[in-house]
C-alpha cells in the first residue's frame, strides 16, 4: 500500500514537471511566451506611440529575415537601445518568447535635421562629462558599377556603433541595416 501510494506521488510530481509546455512557460511571464506559429493581435489604439511619451519608439530597425530589431525607446531618465530577437523557451521548444537586450542607456539623443534616423546618443556623468556610453548611426549611400557594363547600382545603408564600455557590456557592436528596414 505504502509502495503505490509513494509511486502515485512521484508519478504526479513528474506529470506536473512534464506538464510545463506553453501554458508553464506564460505563467512565468505571459508577455513574452507566444506559442510558435499563433496569431498575435493588437488593438491599433495600442500601437499607437504618441510622440514625446516615456516609451516612444525613437529608432526601430528591423532585420527582415528573421524579424529581429534594434530599437532605441525614450525612457523616464532618458534614453535606451537594446536588441530584440525572438528565442525558444528551454522547457519546451513549441514556445517562444522575445529576448531583450540592453546596449546601453543614455541621458541625450539627437536627431539629424536631414533624416530623424540619425542619431547620436550619449551619457552625461555625474561630473559633466560625456560617458563611455554611445550610440551613433550613419547614413551611407553605396554604388556600385556591374560587372562588364557601364551601369551603377546605388542602395542605401543605416549603420549602428553602439559603445558601451561599462563593465559586462560588450565594447563595441556595429549593426548595418537598409534604409528600408528602419523608422
Amino acid at each position: 500500500m505504502k509502495l503505490s501510494l509513494h509511486l502515485s506521488a512521484l508519478l504526479l510530481a513528474g506529470v506536473s514537471v512534464l506538464g510545463l509546455g506553453c501554458e508553464g512557460a506564460a505563467s512565468r511571464d505571459p508577455l513574452n511566451a507566444v506559442e510558435a506559429g499563433a496569431q498575435v493581435a493588437v488593438e491599433p489604439q495600442l500601437a499607437e506611440v504618441k510622440q514625446g511619451a516615456v516609451g516612444d519608439t525613437f529608432l526601430r530597425c528591423t532585420q527582415p529575415q528573421d524579424g529581429s530589431y534594434l530599437e532605441v525607446v525614450q525612457t523616464a531618465t532618458g534614453y535606451e537601445a537594446a536588441t530584440v530577437t525572438e528565442a525558444y523557451d528551454p522547457w519546451d521548444c513549441r514556445c517562444t518568447y522575445l529576448k531583450r537586450e540592453v546596449l546601453g542607456q543614455y541621458t541625450r539623443c539627437y536627431r539629424s535635421t536631414v533624416d530623424p534616423r540619425v542619431l547620436n546618443c550619449f551619457r552625461i556623468e555625474p561630473n559633466g562629462t560625456t560617458g563611455k556610453v554611445v550610440l551613433s548611426t550613419t547614413r551611407n549611400q553605396l554604388t556600385q558599377m556591374v560587372l562588364g557594363s557601364t551601369q551603377t547600382v546605388s542602395r542605401t545603408e543605416l549603420s549602428i556603433a553602439a559603445i558601451n564600455q561599462d563593465p559586462g557590456h560588450t565594447p563595441r557592436l556595429d549593426f548595418t541595416y537598409n534604409m528600408a528596414d528602419c523608422q
